[in-house]
């Protein structure tokens, strides 16, 4: 090459190295969505143009209806949709310029005029379905957003947004652009979380004249919703008397009281939010209110509570705890606890997620799925099925309603007792997994098909503890494999029943929802 020539290839580059950013910028600023604000001449189905629906009728088969729709107080124009047998109550616009292996983000506008629980939207788009379980809000609209991977995707691709249900659910203002990259996320971002150096077992709704009857019961820590300063001031006060742990409620940030209460051993942290996903609280609000929590006592924990696993990724930054509630009694399997702390387990360490157990049901909740209190079995199956995932911490929704019951309160009375002979167990680390389980029962499975007796293990020195839940209504059967020589048999802690070790295995038999917890020691 002459050097006329590679001056001239040398200033090609530097121009192009100059516009990169501003090209990614751009690119990552453009709205691939056409007509995302539902403009223009609709076509003969009622869609505006660029959108698109199944054409025709199925004769005897009610139809799904679609059509432009508008909420007082908001400018813009919402698609709504109303399912029917047919299963036509969907749309799709078509997306072009779509690359491989990058990330997406879809931001759209979301509106229902009531909240019936499991009717959600689904949206559809590079050969993944979302189901939009983070839409709370009703009556108003309510901003959503998802991180996506168009994956092998390369071109042209489809979004489709459905609604499979009668219920009128409408949305707007679609917008899918190249994802920001993340911020670095690695484990030196968590140094700064002062996390408790014990295992909190808690309860939420607590109220001062509750503390009493709370620490009795063998509860270590307490929850309040009121964040009236004088209620903040008498429940730290009643905690410190009563050697409680309280997580004071900050969510309108009481500033007046932050100085009073830094620094006091009391305090657990500052509970800054109550699953701010269901009504897309920005996380960077909630971090903002976080850091500056942080500014005035440094290290303090923060905690929030979320129903949605898949949004703690979003949410990662704004809180140091994420306290998990989903709520399966009666109509969902127990493992729904369980999955949903796996799932946000893949966002955060397990050393930040604590486990909110049902306490509650009955008619005053039956509309919203909740028509009984979970037994003493199931409360107990939730407990030690979270303990088994892996939750650092534990509390119970909520004080008002299983005090009320005294069945109920009894009964987690004595799983409170329980937690509290295995305090030091539960801040051990589960041991590496060596034990394999075996099924010999008619019933063998939990809803997702795994083994239906979740278990884990945990050691210190020759000190073993070993827990077993059944996490399904009927009896399993099961061989345990994998304990050595060393190991002639396994005692229950609470029964005393002993499970022999034969050819390296236990075989024993849970009934539905029951729990086993058995300590052993490797004999030398």
């Amino acid at each position: 090459m002459s050097p006329t020539g590679f001056r001239l290839t040398l200033i090609i580059m530097a121009l192009w190295c100059a516009c990169f950013p501003n090209l990614v910028r751009a690119e990552a600023a453009t709205n691939l969505i056409p007509n995302p604000g539902f403009v223009g001449a609709q076509d003969t189905a009622g869609l505006p143009e660029g959108w698109q629906r199944q054409p025709g009728r199925i004769p005897g088969v009610a139809p799904s209806l679609v059509y432009i729709c508008r909420v007082s107080g908001y400018p813009d124009r919402l698609l709504a949709i109303e399912g029917g047998p047919d299963r036509q109550g969907r749309v799709w616009c078509r997306i072009d310029n779509i690359r491989p292996h990058t990330d997406y983000r879809l931001d759209f506008t979301a509106y229902r005029p009531k909240f019936t629980n499991g009717v959600y939207l689904e949206v559809e788009i590079f050969g993944q379905r979302h189901l939009i379980n983070q839409h709370f809000s009703y009556g108003r609209v309510q901003p959503i957003f998802l991180r996506v991977n168009s994956g092998n995707t390369r071109g042209a691709t489809r979004l489709v947004v459905a609604n499979p249900h009668r219920e009128v659910l409408a949305f707007g203002s679609p917008v899918l652009r190249v994802a920001p990259p993340p911020g670095e996320r690695g484990p030196a971002q968590d140094v700064s979380v002062r996390l408790p150096n014990f295992f909190p077992v808690g309860m939420y709704a607590a109220k001062p004249e509750d503390l009493p009857d709370i620490r009795a019961a063998g509860f270590n820590a307490v929850q309040s919703y009121d964040a009236h300063p004088d209620i903040i001031r008498r429940m730290a006060a009643a905690s410190a008397r009563l050697g409680l742990k309280y997580l004071a409620n900050f969510r309108g940030k009481p500033a007046s009281l932050l100085q009073e209460l830094t620094g006091k051993p009391e305090i657990l942290g500052f509970y800054i939010e109550d699953e701010p996903e269901g009504r897309s609280v920005p996380p960077g609000e909630i971090e903002a209110l976080k850091k500056s929590l942080q500014r005035e006592d440094p290290g303090v924990l923060t905690a929030v509570a979320m129903l949605r696993p898949q949004m703690v990724e979003a949410y990662r930054e704004a809180a140091d705890v994420f306290m998990i509630d989903p709520y399966p009694v009666p109509h969902l399997p127990m493992t729904w606890l369980s999955d949903s702390l796996a799932e946000a387990a893949r966002y955060v360490p397990k050393e930040r997620l604590w486990a909110v157990i049902q306490a509650f049901g009955g008619e005053k909740w039956a509309r919203h799925g909740w028509p009984r209190p979970p037994t003493f079995l199931e409360m107990r199956c939730l407990t030690y099925l979270a303990v088994v995932q892996g939750a650092h911490g534990l509390f119970y929704f909520s004080y008002p309603e299983v005090r009320a019951d005294n069945t109920s309160w009894e009964g987690l009375k004595q799983i409170a007792a329980e937690l509290r002979q295995l305090r030091t167990w539960l801040v051990t680390p589960e041991a590496p997994e060596v034990l394999q389980m075996e099924i010999t029962s008619p019933f063998q499975v939990d809803a997702a098909g795994r083994p239906a007796v979740h278990f884990c293990q945990k050691s210190r020195g020759q000190e073993n503890l070993l827990i077993l839940v059944n996490v399904i209504d009927r009896p399993v059967s099961f061989y345990l494999h994998g304990f050595g020589s060393q190991v002639p048999w396994l005692t229950e802690m609470f029964n005393k029943h002993k499970a022999v070790v034969r050819d390296g295995n236990i075989r024993e038999e849970l009934g539905p929802y029951e729990v086993r917890i058995y300590s052993y020691r490797r004999e030398d």
